[in-house]
């Protein structure tokens, strides 16, 4: 019986600092775009699944809703310490990292893409988590959250926007009153808006 109880012992003795290790937090020092991050060790790291609108396109600039998701993500990770999961392939061909991050019991990955800020890329070999993302995705599409209003129809005559913010409204959304006369500008579609990088209010939802 001591015997074995030595044995145990020592079994978890060899396993625990392989466990401690696989537990590593690490700290996100900078925010590089929507799905990308710099950790303190200097190490770069891309979501895995996650497809967030281009931030530098050679042409034509932001892509819509890119500059929400680059905000979005830093308040989510930036000088946080997150847990990094690693699935079949753990490098891209640059060299990155490829990862499922969490914050505490938030899936990072996911919350981008049910948030509206990003799409689901799923591809093989990292397949893990591929019905949790895809699950975020059909919410936020059904909801038209964030990338998905895009292509939403005009529902009204015309919309007004705050050049402050660079968000568009309903005539009737009642932030339109806090907005001064020289910040306003008057859209007749949607389309208009988006195009110049204006997004929906998401209090009125146009």
């Amino acid at each position: 019986m001591f015997k074995r109880y030595i044995a145990l012992v020592l079994l978890a003795a060899l396993i625990f600092p392989f466990s401690a290790a696989l537990a590593k937090d690490y700290v996100v020092r900078k925010i590089i775009d929507g799905n990308t991050v710099q950790l303190e060790s200097g190490e770069i790291v891309r979501y895995i699944g996650v497809a967030t609108p281009e931030l530098n396109r050679k042409e034509g600039g932001a892509e819509f809703y890119a500059r929400q998701a680059v905000g979005y993500n830093k308040r989510l990770v930036f000088m946080k310490k997150v847990r990094l999961e690693f699935d079949t392939k753990k490098k891209d061909e640059k060299g990155h990292l490829l990862a499922y991050v969490f914050v505490k019991k938030t899936f990072v990955n996911a919350d981008l893409i049910r948030n509206g800020y990003a799409r689901a890329d799923v591809s093989r070999p990292n397949v893990k988590y591929r019905d949790t993302l895809l699950e975020a995705q059909k919410r936020a599409k059904a909801d038209d959250k964030g990338i998905w209003s895009e292509k939403k129809e005009d529902t009204e005559k015309y919309y007004i926007g705050n050049k402050r913010t660079s968000s568009f409204h309903r005539p009737t959304c009642k932030m339109i009153e806090k907005i001064p006369e020289k910040s306003r500008i008057i859209f007749h579609n949607r389309s208009d808006a988006i195009k110049i990088g204006y997004v929906p209010c998401k209090i009125c939802k146009p």
